[in-house]
């Protein structure tokens, strides 16, 4: 099971040949004589944090997790892998004063930084460390890690030639704000972002189910003899009904 969290930071660098900006226009307006921008595009994958610390009654309770087959209301979880994914962005741009109030903008470079910011593999504290559980607990949420890493490699050849079309079609604008010029240049790269988020996450989520089946549910609670019954919590005994 998963914990899809998603995180989005955008971040304007600002520099150039002036300290004022400019959007709105575009090259018929006079603003050309701009290099094109460059873009570079890299891939972020944290390493893995293990943490066996919270107990079965934790881990199902935890918030954002994947309903998965037995949905998130019932059931115990054993294991559970959180990541937290997302872009970050940076695009500095190139500024000309016009002479008539107005300042020509175009983008000289965007930097994206694409992947997961964070990975935490949690088994539940109740099992045993060296215990025939814990290793196929462990295993099945390796399993989720793995499909991360190979969707991300698949991905990023896709986010690359995405970005691409984005860029080429980038042109200088001409405005009287700093704000309004970055939020012009911006606009159509955080679009593309989104939809890259939203198929990188609907991709993910198909891939991920997969994984945790009511098939594979079953194999684990009767994997190793049956050990998983040891560890789920005892179903709160039933208080006498009194009559009157």
């Amino acid at each position: 099971m998963t914990v899809r969290c998603l995180f989005l930071f955008l971040a304007a660098v600002l520099g150039g040949m002036s300290s004022v900006s400019a959007p709105a226009a575009a090259q018929s307006n006079g603003c050309d004589g701009f290099p094109a921008p460059t873009l570079t595009v890299e891939s972020v994958l944290a390493p893995i944090q293990r943490d066996d610390a919270l107990t079965v009654v934790q881990l199902t309770r935890l918030p954002g997790r994947s309903p998965g087959p037995v949905g998130t209301t019932s059931g115990h979880v054993l294991g559970l892998t959180q990541a937290r994914y997302g872009e970050q962005s940076q695009v500095s741009a190139l500024f000309k004063a016009m002479g008539d109030g107005t300042y020509c903008s175009a983008p000289r470079a965007v930097t994206v930084t694409f992947g997961f910011q964070k990975r935490t593999v949690h088994v539940a504290r109740e099992i045993p460390a060296e215990s025939c559980l814990h290793g196929e607990v462990l295993a099945h949420e390796m399993r989720h890690v793995a499909v991360d890493e190979e969707l991300l490699r698949e991905f990023m050849p896709q986010i690359r030639s995405r970005l691409d079309e984005v860029v080429a079609r980038l042109e200088p604008v001409r405005s009287r704000s700093q704000a309004q010029a970055m939020a012009a240049i911006r606009r159509p790269l955080e679009s593309a972002m989104r939809g890259i988020m939203r198929d990188f996450g609907g991709e993910r989520d198909r891939r991920q189910a997969r994984i945790d089946t009511v098939e594979e549910y079953e194999r684990v609670s009767r994997v190793c003899n049956g050990e998983a019954r040891n560890y789920l919590p005892k179903p709160a005994a039933r208080q006498p009904v009194r009559r009157g």
